[in-house]
């Protein structure tokens, strides 16, 4: 090796060792391709096989608009994600871009400093694109730690050509379900499915309708007395005994394909997918209303971004981070790749992008428009705590299955769901 050749090679080694030594995070400094100094980041989700596909081709032409950033992927399956970002997490080692759910984000950040905050890069991210509200979903503090994708929560899909059989209209009310029950239970049909999800959600709608009350206040206290958990246990028990519903225990998805289930209750982001399962019994699928008590000071419905995105705080680089996150909410390559699958955009040049191209149409668009035509409130994240909706299921079967009264039942409930706050 000549003289100049060696100066080359110990500059290079040098340099590399500069760039291992001054790392980060997950991000790293500096690689070399071709002669040229890329900056290098990570990005991290979750997702089935078709999320990974449109996701790994719109990075990939991230790359190419960017070449001097290198995009290192880390995804896999929902399930063991949330632990692994855990470990990351408490070892300082997360991406420098990140997918999470929405109570993820206070749980890692409670002081809003957990994630970066976006507002530092807002002259990269361009947040006009985003309503005050919908920004409000990722503040922790004063701090914006990340940026919502979609709104989610919970739609009435029905089976029309069911309803229609029967010479019913479709459910406007609590008690239109009811009467639809005393004509359909003679055929072994049922109204509506309610899965655990649903089940919680649904009865916390009714107390809220029926008390006036929000479940947990402002400054995230449990509200709800026994006497408001009985009367929620109490309304499940008057569900099933009555035929609106299977029992939690007894029911199943792929009764809905069969025709069994002449309805169900879903997020948005699953409109498509559970209104599929209708299709295949040869029904129709439409979204229906959100039953609501007359006279009713609150709605009891509750949303929530469908997912987020945020930068991790020990990133060293913020400005690359910030351009990678611009990308994914605003991109037409992502916009067009992903489509609705994680619900209707936020983002409004991404949702222009999908109007212009025709692709908001459908029952996802339609159950996005049901939501929006009610008024919501956005949940505190400890309302999907699973202690508080498995603890209601367990009140719920008990008293189904004369193992307590419903006053044993809500009383037992509270004392549980008041421990947990």
């Amino acid at each position: 090796m000549n003289l100049n050749k060696r100066i080359l090679a110990a500059g290079l080694m040098g340099t590399v060792l500069i760039a291992s030594l001054t790392g980060c995070g997950s991000s790293r400094d500096i690689t070399f391709e071709e002669g040229e100094e890329k900056t290098e980041l990570t990005f991290s989700w979750w997702g089935p096989d078709d999320r990974n596909e449109y996701t790994i081709a719109a990075v990939k032409e991230f790359e190419k608009q960017h070449p001097d950033i290198k995009v290192n992927l880390e995804y896999s399956e929902f399930t063991g994600f949330k632990e692994k970002t855990d470990i990351k997490m408490r070892a300082h080692t997360e991406a420098d871009v990140m997918q999470l759910n929405y109570s993820w984000v206070s749980g890692y950040s409670p002081d809003g400093t957990g994630f970066y905050d976006l507002n530092s890069v807002s002259d990269i991210l361009n947040l006009d694109n985003y309503d005050e509200t919908v920004l409000s979903y990722g503040m922790v503090g004063d701090s914006l730690n990340a940026l919502p994708i979609a709104q989610n929560g919970q739609v009435f899909i029905y089976n029309k050509n069911i309803y229609d059989k029967y010479g019913l209209e479709l459910p406007g009310s609590w008690d239109d379900l009811f009467s639809a029950a005393q004509v359909m239970s003679q055929d072994g049909i049922y109204p509506l499915d309610m899965g655990s999800v649903a089940m919680w959600f649904t009865c916390v709608a009714y107390e809220e309708q029926a008390s006036g009350k929000a479940i947990i206040t402002e400054d995230g206290q449990f509200n709800f007395t026994e006497k408001e958990l009985g009367e929620m246990i109490s309304f499940y028990v008057d569900l099933v005994d009555k035929g609106v519903v299977e029992e939690i225990s007894q029911r199943t998805d792929n009764r809905l394909s069969e025709g069994t289930y002449a309805g169900t209750i879903q997020w948005i982001n699953s409109a498509e997918k559970f209104g599929g399962y209708i299709e295949e019994s040869g029904g129709t699928s439409v979204v229906g209303k959100t039953p609501v008590l007359s006279g009713a000071s609150r709605t009891g419905l509750y949303v929530r971004p469908a997912t987020m995105y945020a930068v991790s705080a020990n990133t060293t680089h913020p400005k690359e981070a910030a351009e990678l996150l611009e990308f994914l909410v605003s991109s037409e390559e992502m916009a067009m790749g992903q489509l609705l699958d994680k619900g209707i955009p936020f983002n409004k040049k991404g949702k222009d992008i999908l109007e212009k191209n025709n692709e908001l149409a459908g029952l996802m668009n339609d159950a996005a428009n049901e939501v929006e035509a009610n008024e919501t409130y956005l949940m505190n994240p400890k309302f999907e705590d699973s202690i508080l909706s498995d603890t209601f299921k367990s009140a719920c079967v008990s008293v189904l299955y004369h193992e307590a009264t419903v006053e044993e039942a809500a009383a037992n409930a509270y004392n549980l769901m008041k421990e947990d706050f």
